[in-house]
């Protein structure tokens, strides 16, 4: 059974310690086939930490190696893109000169906070909250400078992860219209969905929860991937076979893997 992780930080990203070695030989012993290095990359963050291109040559020097001595694990290059409109051209451009396997759009930011920080409540009700962060996510979606540098939109829900409220889910039901806008569109690019296992633990469900991947099979979405998220060795794999089952459950008989920017589609059963 093919069991990839496409979501993975290391000490290349400014919020992870984790050798990548030490990602590797983490998802080797949890059963991971395939592992994607997505460091992160927010131009234009409010915390000066992400606000960074990462080490390019450095990650390629890196991955070449343990590619060499991990033969028998798929390792692939990729990145984290976060979503800010002021530095959307930037960021594409940064995107542009580089080859990747695999690149995650992401949206962290809201009206120029992180939805992970308290301060981005701002006082509002999580349905007013909730809505905003949607309707950027919508707006990432939309933007012509990143539609050519990324194949699947990542962690749809991060907002969630932020616990904020009492009830920190969010479902399909409660934005139908504006998760049916996000979802057709992302479809209609030739884009795909990531399903994040980092919410489990912080929100109680994936992200995007199991009503968004659902209604996404329903409206003829195909391109998936799995990611943990992981910052550290015990999170890499988190997850991840139990979400290949939720992903089957949903109507999928494939999940996707990337090479070179191309998808390529691996039979679940």
């Amino acid at each position: 059974m093919t069991l990839p992780d496409y979501h993975v930080h290391t000490s290349y990203s400014p919020d992870s310690k984790m050798d990548p070695e030490e990602a590797v030989c983490a998802a080797i012993a949890s059963g991971v086939t395939d592992i994607c290095f997505t460091e992160h990359m927010d131009l234009g963050h409010h915390m000066e930490m992400y606000d960074r291109v990462p080490n390019f040559a450095g990650m390629d020097e890196t991955i070449f190696r343990l590619r060499e001595k991990y033969p028998e694990i798929h390792i692939g290059k990729g990145i984290e893109a976060g979503y800010i409109p002021e530095t959307a051209e930037e960021t594409a451009k940064v995107l542009a000169e580089q080859r990747f396997d695999y690149v995650l759009l992401s949206t962290h930011c809201v009206d120029g906070l992180d939805c992970g920080v308290p301060e981005s409540k701002r006082g509002q009700d999580k349905l007013t909250a909730y809505q905003k962060y949607l309707e950027t996510v919508y707006d990432s979606v939309m933007d012509e400078k990143l539609r050519p540098y990324y194949d699947c939109v990542s962690h749809i829900g991060y907002i969630a992860k932020g616990l904020h409220y009492e009830d920190n889910s969010l479902t399909y039901q409660m934005f139908p219209e504006l998760f049916d806008k996000i979802l057709c569109e992302i479809i209609k690019s030739g884009k795909g969905i990531e399903v994040n296992t980092s919410g489990i633990d912080r929100g109680g469900h994936v992200l995007p929860h199991p009503s968004i991947v659902q209604r996404y099979r329903e409206l003829g979405g195909r391109i998936i991937t799995i990611g943990s998220d992981a910052h550290m060795s015990r999170n890499v794999g988190a997850y991840i076979k139990e979400t290949v089952e939720m992903v089957a459950n949903a109507g999928f008989e494939e999940i996707t893997l990337f090479q070179n920017r191309v998808p390529g589609f691996v039979k679940i059963r």
